[in-house]
């Protein structure tokens, strides 16, 4: 089997489980699919040889393909579950020839993909490209990398290729704050730095994210009959309304980019009685991020001294940090990076990623770890895609970097 025909068929097989998260449950992992996903991979490990595993109760799996040289030892990490965006969970991936032209997503030609909506798929003119059918999100967040740190296992193990001791791990609940990496004991993986595979589109390279919060606020009103209302009625709708109303309408996601951070109401839920109010809080300097999270308290307690009679209550806590706040720990994986993509004749785009990686929490447990590309586009979007050639790009920088530990 070539290297194509197996990426192409693993990356099926892997996004045909079931996995999405459940940012309800509070338990790992928060999906049964994750663990039969975890088991998959496991068992196509033994397949493969790497019989040293580690398969945890929470499902995250760390599998050590032990080094034949005296090189130091490397780790690369992906995640398990796919995110909720209101969808189906259950991915239907396959593939199709790009022709330039508009295409529809699933067969009943019902869901068009617009070419002038997302130009960046002209890159790939006559390409086979992984899609959905317009169900779902593809799932390439991170099915992509597990389907790259795979390949790694394969051709480490059915080639003589000299390395150091390469780590797999993967981690589940990536989605809903990072779950995976932050129960992950990192002593078990003992290596310098580490790098995520889940980033975007071919030559991506981040080690800026976010620094993140999430603020859960509570609203307790008075309810009664609207008809016998008069000076008792304590509509909590209304005083979320007027709380969200104390946030910037601009200083949002829809209105930022770059190195811009922002506030993100993404739920509410309210009855008579009560509100709750979820909010993301996000900046990657760290300066204004703990402004940002001072005016969140001061935003509430404005709104309490509108209301006295409600009751307001605010949970607020840090989700994760900007990798780059680490950044003097080891730039040793970053200049890996930059030279394999020049090896490679990748034109590497590094910027911020407006977003966490579980390499946001290694970071700060003290272990670097940027993010690198799986060549996927439009995440967390039914009109997510990407190409087989991307992938095969993902899975060649990653055994670059493998050969310039061992080289360098």
């Amino acid at each position: 089997m070539t290297q194509r025909d197996f990426l192409k068929d693993a990356f099926i097989r892997y996004t045909g489980i079931t996995s999405q998260s459940d940012r309800y449950q509070t338990y790992l992992p928060t999906t049964e699919g994750q663990m039969e996903l975890a088991i998959l991979l496991k068992d196509e490990l033994h397949s493969l040889g790497v019989t040293d595993t580690e398969l945890q109760e929470d499902a995250i799996l760390i599998a050590k393909i032990s080094g034949n040289a005296n090189i130091p030892a490397v780790s690369f990490m992906s995640h398990l579950d796919t995110v909720d965006i209101g969808a189906s969970p259950d991915v239907n991936a396959h593939l199709i020839k790009f022709t330039g032209e508009d295409f529809y997503l699933d067969k009943d030609k019902k869901v068009l993909f617009k070419v002038e909506d997302y130009p960046q798929i002209k890159n790939y003119l006559g390409d086979d490209i992984f899609v959905t059918d317009g169900t779902s999100v593809l799932g390439a967040d991170d099915k992509a990398g597990v389907t790259v740190m795979m390949g790694i296992a394969r051709h480490l193990t059915q080639n003589n290729v000299e390395h150091g001791d390469v780590y797999l791990v993967f981690v589940p609940d990536e989605e809903i704050g990072l779950r995976g990496a932050k129960a992950l004991d990192i002593s078990k993986v003992p290596v310098e730095f580490s790098y995520t595979i889940d980033g975007s589109y071919i030559g991506s390279f981040n080690y800026e994210t976010f620094n993140a919060a999430e603020a859960i606020i509570t609203i307790e009103g008075v309810s009664i009959h609207p008809g016998r209302a008069k000076n008792v009625l304590l509509n909590p709708l209304l005083i979320a309304q007027d709380l969200v109303a104390q946030f910037d309408i601009l200083d949002t996601p829809e209105n930022s980019e770059n190195h811009e951070g922002f506030f993100y109401f993404i739920e509410m839920k309210v009855n008579p009685s009560g509100a709750v109010l979820d909010l993301l809080v996000r900046d990657f300097d760290l300066k204004k991020f703990e402004e940002r999270k001072v005016f969140v308290k001061k935003a509430i307690a404005d709104i309490q001294q509108k209301y006295p009679r409600a009751k307001i209550n605010l949970e607020m806590e840090d989700v994760y940090a900007n990798i780059s706040n680490f950044l003097s720990q080891n730039k040793k994986p970053i200049s890996i990076v930059e030279k394999a993509m020049e090896n490679l004749g990748i034109p590497m785009v590094s910027g911020p990623l407006r977003g966490g990686t579980d390499g946001s929490v290694l970071s700060a447990k003290g272990r670097m770890t940027p993010n690198i590309f799986t060549g996927s586009h439009n995440v967390h979007s039914i009109y997510e895609y990407l190409p087989l050639t991307s992938l095969e790009k993902s899975l060649e920088h990653a055994l670059e970097i493998i050969k310039l530990i061992a080289t360098e």
